[in-house]
């Protein structure tokens, strides 16, 4: 064999062997990639089912929240509701207190005028009595003294008919001032079959000083030993001694005193001077009130 075909085949070996390793470095090559392409993709999976499974749960707690924001938002209508309904009684409670103490205000001023109107017109008539009593002394004094005897008589003929004009001004004057004291008196006998107490209309009232506190209810009656039972404790302010109104709509019951304080109810005395006079009993789900 030639040198030349010597040379040619090592030559041929020689690029066989190196094509050989370029083919197993580029496949060597493609296995890399895919196994890391497996990889990448496998862990890309991974946290894309961990994403949405996060994202789950955050809507699922936006829901609820939103759920929770909408309830909130009810109870804040119904407390203001609430509140407004609450703020309305209160301003007319304290309405209707005022009006009824202003009303007693101007009966007791008004008796009390009437008061000293007869007081005026029993000083006057002791005064006229006084002046009667000198005439009768002056009449005595001119018969026995006959020369003036006609003078003084014209003269306390015109002073008897004076005394007459102002005795019929005040007989007038009385009148009419008993014509008042009746109407008044039948106004006060009203209230009192109304079964109102005295003291109430004499504005005698011991609860004027005590502190307002919240309306309760009557949870439980025991006549026999004139005890009930109050939803009014401690938690509003209710202490030993307090005396509270029951009444049933607009009929006045009774007025009750408390004894002893719990923090969410009290027992109390009832107060027997101070019950309706038309016999009304106290009864379950009756209203207390402090005013």
């Amino acid at each position: 064999m030639s040198n030349i075909a010597k040379v040619f085949v090592v030559l041929n070996l020689v690029i066989a062997v190196a094509f050989l390793i370029f083919a197993m470095n580029i496949w060597t090559a493609q296995t890399k990639w895919q196994k890391m392409f497996e990889l990448e993709k496998k862990a890309h999976i991974e946290n894309l089912a961990k994403a949405q499974k996060e994202q789950l749960l955050l809507a699922k707690e936006a829901v609820v929240e939103a759920q929770n924001i909408e309830q909130l938002k009810e109870m804040n209508l119904a407390l203001r509701i609430d509140r407004n309904e609450k703020r309305d009684r209160l301003l007319q409670a304290r309405a209707e207190i005022a009006q009824q103490k202003n009303a007693l205000d101007f009966a007791q001023a008004k008796g009390e005028e009437y008061e000293r109107d007869i007081r005026r017109c029993l000083e006057h008539l002791d005064k006229l009595k006084g002046v009667l009593i000198k005439q009768q002394q002056a009449v005595i004094v001119e018969r026995e003294n006959a020369v003036r005897a006609r003078n003084a008589k014209s003269e306390m003929e015109e002073e008897l008919n004076t005394y007459k004009q102002t005795n019929f001004a005040l007989n007038k004057e009385k009148r009419r001032i008993e014509e008042e004291l009746d109407m008044q008196f039948a106004r006060i006998s009203r209230l009192l079959e109304r079964g109102v107490p005295l003291d109430l209309l004499l504005n005698e009232d011991p609860s004027a000083m005590q502190p307002y506190i919240s309306d309760g209810r009557v949870l439980a009656v025991s006549p026999d030993v004139q005890l009930v039972m109050l939803s009014l404790g401690s938690q509003q302010g209710v202490k030993p001694g307090f005396q509270l109104t029951v009444s049933r709509g607009d009929q006045y019951i009774g007025r009750v005193q408390v004894q002893k304080v719990y923090p969410d109810m009290c027992s109390a005395r009832i107060i027997p001077a101070m019950i309706n006079k038309r016999g009304f009993q106290f009864e379950v789900n009756d209203e207390a009130i402090s005013r």
